[in-house]
C-alpha cells in the first residue's frame, strides 16, 4: 500500500479540505503539523521548494499541493494508486444528479434526498468557497462558525437521507439523450440522471499576468489563512480592493511588516472591513493601479505595477503577492449545454431552470447577483424543488 505523508498547519483550510478527501476514501496519512514547529516548516520548504501548505508526498515522491492532490484524484490516478474501487452503480439511472459539493450543491442534495428522489452528488472536494473560509458570521442561528465545520453539518445532514456520494469527482461535460441527462466525468466514468442540478460554485480568479504561475507557491498566495503565516515580518502586496482582499490585509496586518493593498479602484468592501483594514498600521493602500508582472529569482522580490492615471510604471519590493481578485465561474462543463452571461455564469429563472429540460442550476456558478452562503442554499433548496416538480410530470 502507498503511504501518503502531509505537511499542514492546524488552521489552513485547504489542510482540511485534503484530510476530508482521503478520509472519503479510507486513505491513511501521516501528518506534519509545521504550525509551531519551525524546523519541520524549513524541512518542508527545502523538501518541495514551496513556502504553502499543505504538501503531499506519496512514497516519498513530491506530488505538489492540494490542487495536485485533487486532479490525482479526479482522473483515477489516486484510485487505481490506493486500489480503490467506486461502489457507485454507472449502470443506474438517478432521479437527480447534483453536481457540486459547497451551500448550493449540499443543500439541493438533501431536498432532493427528502422528496425520496435517487440522489448522487458529484463533487470534486466538499465545501467549495465555505470550505476555505475561516469563520462565517453572517449565517442564520450560527452566530460564529468556522466554514469546514458548517460544511460537515451540512454534509452529514444531507447524508441521513440516504444520498449517494462520488467525492473527487471533476464533471467535464454534460449531454442529453432523449430524457436522461449523461455526466461526463474527467475520471472516464458516466452517469445517468434525469435531472441535474449544476452546483459547481466558483474559483479564486487569476491575474494571468507574468510571473503569476512562475512563483505560484514561492511568493504567490490564493490563500492568506494558510499561507500567511510564511510571511511573518515581512512585505506583501494583496491584488484587490473587495471583502476577500480586505479580510486578507486585516489578517496579514497582525502578522506581516508592511501590507499594500493594490487596487484598480477605491475599496468596495463592506465597511466594516473597510474601517478596519485602513485603521490598521501596517496597511497601505495603493489605489489606482493594475499589476504587470511578477519578478523574482528563487522566491518573489517585486511587483511591478502601472499608475493607472499616468501610465508610470512602478515596481514594489515586496516578499509575495496576496491575489484577492474575485471569482470566476466553474461553469465549463455545461456552457455548450445551457445559456450564460458575459461573464460565463449560468442565466436562470427564478427556480433555477436553465431552459433546457431537467437541468437546473443554483449558487455561484449562476448569474444570481448576491454571491452569499445563504443565498446559495436557498438557490440549492429552491433547484432541488424544481428539479422534483418536473420529475412528477414526466412520469
Amino acid at each position: 500500500m502507498a503511504r501518503v505523508q502531509m505537511y499542514s498547519m492546524e488552521w489552513c483550510p485547504y489542510c482540511a479540505k485534503a484530510k476530508a478527501l482521503l478520509g472519503t476514501k479510507g486513505i491513511d496519512y501521516d501528518e506534519i503539523d509545521v504550525t509551531n514547529d519551525e524546523a519541520a516548516a524549513v524541512e518542508m520548504i527545502q523538501r518541495t521548494g514551496q513556502q504553502g501548505v499543505p504538501q503531499f508526498f506519496i512514497d516519498d515522491r513530491w506530488i505538489g499541493g492540494y490542487d495536485n492532490l485533487a486532479y490525482l484524484n479526479a482522473t483515477g490516478a489516486l484510485d487505481k494508486l490506493f486500489g480503490i474501487e467506486s461502489t457507485v452503480d454507472l449502470a443506474k439511472v438517478w432521479d437527480v444528479a447534483v453536481v457540486g459539493g459547497g451551500p448550493a450543491g449540499l443543500t439541493a442534495a438533501l431536498y432532493a434526498a427528502r422528496k425520496n428522489l435517487s440522489t448522487v452528488l458529484i463533487a470534486l472536494d466538499l465545501g467549495g468557497q465555505v470550505g476555505i473560509t475561516h469563520l462565517v458570521t453572517n449565517y442564520p442561528g450560527l452566530p460564529v462558525i468556522e466554514g469546514p465545520e458548517l460544511v460537515r453539518m451540512m454534509f452529514e445532514q444531507a447524508y441521513m437521507y440516504g444520498l449517494e456520494r462520488m467525492i473527487g469527482e471533476r464533471v467535464r461535460n454534460i449531454r442529453v439523450d432523449g430524457r436522461a441527462k449523461i455526466l461526463e466525468l474527467v475520471s472516464g466514468k458516466e452517469v445517468k440522471a434525469r435531472a441535474v442540478i449544476i452546483a459547481s460554485g466558483a474559483q479564486k480568479r487569476r491575474l494571468e499576468i507574468p510571473g503569476e504561475s512562475e512563483f505560484a507557491g514561492r511568493g504567490v498566495v490564493y490563500c492568506s489563512t494558510c499561507d500567511g503565516p510564511f510571511y511573518k515580518d515581512k512585505t506583501i502586496a494583496i491584488v484587490g480592493g473587495g471583502n476577500s482582499a480586505l479580510e486578507a490585509a486585516v489578517e496579514m496586518s497582525g502578522i506581516a511588516k508592511k501590507v499594500f493593498v493594490v487596487s484598480r479602484n477605491e475599496w468596495s468592501g463592506d465597511q466594516v472591513l473597510k474601517d478596519k483594514a485602513g485603521s490598521a498600521r501596517e496597511v497601505k493602500a495603493l489605489v489606482g493601479y493594475e499589476p504587470l508582472e511578477i519578478t523574482g529569482s528563487e522566491m518573489v522580490e517585486q511587483l511591478v505595477l502601472r499608475n493607472l492615471k499616468t501610465g508610470k510604471t512602478r515596481k514594489l519590493n515586496v516578499d509575495g503577492v496576496f491575489i484577492e481578485v474575485g471569482l470566476s465561474p466553474n461553469s465549463d462543463l455545461a456552457l455548450d449545454l445551457v445559456s450564460s452571461n458575459q461573464r460565463g455564469e449560468l442565466v436562470v429563472d427564478e427556480m433555477g431552470d436553465t431552459g433546457v429540460r431537467g437541468v437546473f442550476a443554483a449558487g455561484d456558478v449562476t448569474a444570481t447577483k448576491d454571491k452569499q452562503i445563504v443565498i446559495a442554499a436557498g438557490e440549492g433548496a429552491k433547484a432541488a424543488l424544481a428539479a422534483f416538480d418536473y420529475l412528477i410530470t414526466q412520469r
